[in-house]
C-alpha cells in the first residue's frame, strides 16, 4: 500500500465537492472505490443542508483524464508509491 495525495479538479471537484485526499492504496484502479465512498460521505452531510442536491455519478477509471506525479497515466493497474501526487480531471468535450 502506498499513502498518496489525490487532487480532483474541474467539473469533477464541483460535482464531487472534494479537492484533494489523501489515500492508502496498491494500485490506481483501487482509488475509485475509496473516493467514491468519501464522495457518498460528503454527499449525505451536504444533502442534509440542501435536499435540491443532486449525488453525482460515480468517479470510474474510464471517465477520468489521470496523472501520476504530472505524468499521463494509461494503465489502471499502475502501482503506486508512497508520497505520488495524482490528478484526476474531467475528459475535455465541445466544440
Amino acid at each position: 500500500m502506498a499513502k498518496v495525495t489525490v487532487k480532483l479538479f474541474g467539473v469533477l471537484r464541483m460535482d464531487t465537492h472534494l479537492a484533494k485526499e489523501t489515500v492508502d492504496i496498491e494500485k490506481i484502479i483501487d482509488l475509485f472505490p475509496s473516493l467514491n465512498a468519501q464522495v457518498d460521505k460528503v454527499f449525505a452531510e451536504n444533502k442534509e443542508k440542501d435536499p435540491a442536491l443532486q449525488h453525482p455519478d460515480p468517479l470510474a477509471y474510464k471517465h477520468t483524464v489521470i496523472f501520476i506525479n504530472g505524468e499521463r497515466c494509461k494503465n489502471k493497474n499502475q502501482k503506486l508509491q508512497d508520497g505520488d501526487e495524482i490528478w484526476l480531471l474531467s475528459p475535455a468535450s465541445g466544440g
